[in-house]
């Protein structure tokens, strides 16, 4: 009976063998920041494409966001990531926060997801009009889950006009507590991704604005400082964002997707296929993925791209 019984196994496994992998699910890890998050969003959104295109199974994986990440993907303990462009190249060239750990030589650009809105929140009853209102008040600091979120209110700060000296620091891990702190009344505003579910609730909450930063060049200069590549650009009201109801400068970024070098280029070239040819579906997903374009997946962004996604891009047209 045993002898019938492993038989019986080894004819499965050649049989699982034999079906072609492209109708065989395959699982995936990709590190994001926490739920509520846009990120967390992001990777939900694909999740459901992938799965119905490709038969890829994304998994998402809340973490502390790309500063964690990262590594993560470097080392193979996850397969995909996503992260702001200035932070994944931060990561690539081992600088900012991550001089400690060095270059994380084995992570590749897969794609270009969509641009990133970081837009500076206060509750819509405060008597804060502009940056250098936030002298003297709390408001976060330290991020030291998030450390890219520390580097981000410095420079919100500096384009106020002050440094961390002028105001009451309120040590907090991550943005999304920050979010949660603001919410609860314990600091005057922060910096958080517009389009994020937890933008929403805070809307819901206790009713958000937006303070606006001003396009010129000593913000350029102290945003390049801080985050080379992002800008200082305009968003305009719409349904994705809470609590906006006028045009607002605010920060954006390009929001990328990682792997590690060893994932599969099949795997690869699956996934970008079933983004590229479901925006409509990503979209109804998460509305944040209305300013994600198929047709600029690939930017120069001055990384090494995975050579699954090379091919594909050469093969649509986006790259010679």
């Amino acid at each position: 009976m045993i002898k019938h019984f492993l038989i019986g196994l080894m004819i499965a496994a050649v049989m699982t063998a034999m079906i072609p992998s492209s109708a065989r699910t395959q699982s995936f890890t990709v590190g994001t920041s926490a739920q509520g998050s846009s990120g967390y969003a992001m990777t939900g959104a694909m999740a459901k494409v992938a799965l119905k295109a490709s038969r890829l199974r994304l998994r998402a994986m809340p973490q502390g966001g790309p500063t964690v990440t990262l590594p993560l993907v470097n080392q193979g303990d996850l397969d995909f990531s996503i992260a702001v462009s200035f932070v994944a190249r931060f990561g690539v060239q081992g600088s900012a926060m991550f001089s400690a750990i060095g270059p994380l030589d084995d992570l590749r650009v897969v794609a270009a997801l969509r641009v990133l809105p970081l837009g500076v929140m206060v509750p819509r009853d405060s008597d804060v009009k502009r940056l250098s209102d936030f002298r003297g008040r709390n408001m976060p600091t330290k991020f030291n889950t998030q450390k890219i979120m520390g580097a981000m209110m410095t420079a919100v700060y500096e384009m106020g006009g002050m440094t961390a000296e002028d105001i009451n620091g309120f040590p907090t891990p991550t943005g999304e507590r920050a979010v949660e702190d603001l919410i609860a009344g314990r600091i005057a505003g922060t910096l958080y991704t517009m389009d994020a579910g937890l933008t929403q609730q805070a809307n819901a909450k206790i009713g958000i604005r937006y303070i606006g930063i001003e396009n010129n060049e000593e913000n350029s200069a102290i945003l390049a400082r801080h985050a080379p590549g992002a800008v200082i650009g305009m968003i305009e009201p719409g349904d994705a964002y809470a609590g906006l109801d006028e045009p607002v400068n605010v920060i954006v970024a390009p929001f990328l997707l990682m792997a590690n070098k060893d994932v599969h280029p099949a795997v690869v070239r699956q996934l970008l296929e079933a983004l590229h040819d479901h925006k409509a579906s990503l979209v109804a997903s998460f509305s944040g993925f209305d300013s994600f374009n198929p047709e600029r997946m690939y930017q120069e962004v001055d990384m090494p791209y995975h050579e699954g996604a090379l091919a594909f891009y050469r093969e649509i047209g986006q790259l010679n």
